[in-house]
């Protein structure tokens, strides 16, 4: 079953409560190292600076440092990210005897705090939390679905392949494809809303 943000945010202040724990960082961490890779960083520094990230979290959380009616979880730890990345920069710069050190997302920005590099930042951050939450639903979706089921749905809703086609993929009957796709579609207007809504809020 699916933890709600809500759910999760009143057990975490438990310090005992372990399961609360590695349920935050299961969601939470692979999502980092995506985004912290997305900006060049190889693996081992992506790696420390999710744990980083991870860690102030854990403490902000502990410390009651986060307040959700003054903003989304999302921007709370998606700031987060955005200062250890700034301190990672840094310390890139400083350890580099000055001498400009270029990556793949940086090397056309002279300054990371620019506003035009924070925007981008910000940008990345937000493409990568919904590609997460999606991943989320479409892992909570093959609870009720098979795999089958759902690539009926996304050949023929998002990749716009003709039913007759898919059907010949997949080996199924026409009237099979159209009927999972249906299932699964329905599923989903029922089920998706309020599960991005648990996600967020």
């Amino acid at each position: 079953m699916f933890t709600t943000v809500s759910a999760l945010l009143t057990r975490l202040p438990e310090l005992e409560d372990k399961q609360a724990w590695e349920i935050f960082d299961s969601r939470y961490s692979p999502m980092l190292r995506r985004f912290f890779a997305s900006l060049g960083a190889g693996s081992e520094p992506a790696r420390d600076m999710t744990q980083n990230t991870i860690q102030k979290a854990i403490h902000g959380l502990r410390a009651g440092s986060y307040h959700r009616e003054k903003g989304r979880l999302r921007d709370w730890i998606g700031g987060i990210a955005k200062n250890v990345l700034r301190e990672h920069w840094r310390k890139v710069r400083r350890d580099s005897d000055s001498v400009q050190v270029k990556t793949m997302f940086w090397e056309s920005c002279e300054d990371p705090t620019a506003e035009d590099a924070v925007r981008q930042v910000d940008q990345r951050f937000d493409e990568i939390w919904v590609r997460a939450r999606l991943s989320a639903l479409i892992r909570h979706a093959l609870q009720f679905f098979s795999h089958r089921d759902l690539r009926c749905y996304f050949l023929v809703e998002v990749h716009k392949r003709p039913i007759a086609q898919v059907a010949q993929r997949l080996g199924m009957s026409v009237s099979a494809v159209y009927n999972r796709r249906r299932a699964v579609a329905q599923w989903f207007l029922a089920v998706g809303p309020r599960f991005i809504s648990s996600w967020e809020k």
